[in-house]
């Protein structure tokens, strides 16, 4: 029989991944195709709102390394509810379970980066509505980290503030608006994503500094396809975001692969080392977001769904 505190953890197992990088990554993709108009300038405020969750993924990786916190005691651990099945348990066991150091708390900062920056940033609604909405979310993701005991009460306290400095830090750097520069924010994360790839890299971290690739693969790719391009406006439609979506998750699953279980065997002949995985997640990365952000230009170009 299920009790109280299994259905919590069930709960609270799946509030969290309201901020996981993965899905994040995929949700603002599809913001960014069908980009409605709940803005000035739809497109460029998604764009900042993908630089500011590599930020929040840098920056708190970046962070952990410094600080060295530990996580709370049993955190690597978890005991899945009877009334699971079998997949469904090993799901489970893998979102509620974490290892590495804890402050500031990754997905706490990531959630009051991006949800604070929809509130921040979009137009749909009030301001008081839009941030009554954003709170609760980044509440919510905060308050599932303590209680699947991955992190304290401090450490989410710490990571909500560093992702509301970096979205202070970000509407002064891009200007979301009718002249929005996401570019510049693209830019700003990726130096700052070399910096906690070398701290992470100090520490011996080796999926941190595979992590800390990602975003500044991710960066990389969003600076130089916004600096050539710039906005592309050409509709999308459900479909072409469907396919979008598709064709992205390729080297965005390739770099999930990097850097869960290192970089595939290519003929026997390049050693699966810290660097060559860095390397490997940078590129895909990078690839994966200017693929996102040049995709209404290529549809447009063979196919022009219906507005």
């Amino acid at each position: 029989m299920a009790t109280a505190a299994d259905l919590l953890a069930v709960v609270a197992a799946l509030v969290t991944q309201l901020a996981d990088a993965w899905l994040l990554l995929c949700v603002l993709s599809l913001g960014y195709w069908l980009a409605p108009r709940v803005a000035a300038d739809p497109r460029a405020v998604v764009a900042t709102l993908v630089g500011l969750a590599f930020a929040a993924l840098a920056v708190s990786l970046g962070l952990k390394s410094v600080f060295t916190v530990p996580r709370p005691a049993g955190a690597a651990t978890a005991t899945a509810p009877d009334f699971l099945a079998p997949p469904l348990t090993e799901l489970f066991r893998s979102v509620a379970t974490s290892d590495g150091f804890g402050f500031p708390s990754g997905h706490a900062t990531a959630a009051a980066a991006v949800y604070g920056g929809c509130a921040a940033f979009l137009d749909v609604g009030t301001r008081r509505d839009r941030w009554l909405v954003a709170g609760s979310v980044i509440t919510a993701v905060a308050a599932s980290r303590v209680v699947l005991g991955l992190h304290s009460v401090a450490q989410v306290v710490a990571g909500v503030a560093c992702g509301l400095t970096l979205l202070w830090l970000a509407a002064r750097v891009s200007r979301p608006g009718l002249r929005s520069r996401p570019d510049r924010l693209f830019f700003g994360v990726a130096l700052v994503g070399l910096a906690a790839t070398l701290a992470t890299g100090l520490r011996g971290g080796g999926e941190s500094v595979t992590v800390t690739a990602v975003a500044v693969g991710g960066s990389v790719g969003g600076y130089l396809v916004w600096r050539v391009r710039g906005r592309d406006d050409t509709p999308v439609g459900l479909g072409g975001a469907l396919a979008g979506l598709a064709l992205a998750a390729v080297p965005l699953g390739y770099a999930g692969v990097v850097v869960t279980s290192g970089v595939p065997a290519v003929l026997g002949v390049l050693a699966d080392t810290v660097a060559l995985r860095a390397v490997a997640a940078t590129s895909a990365a990078a690839v994966a977001v200017a693929f996102v952000l040049s995709w209404p230009a290529l549809l447009g170009r063979t196919w022009q769904p219906e507005a």
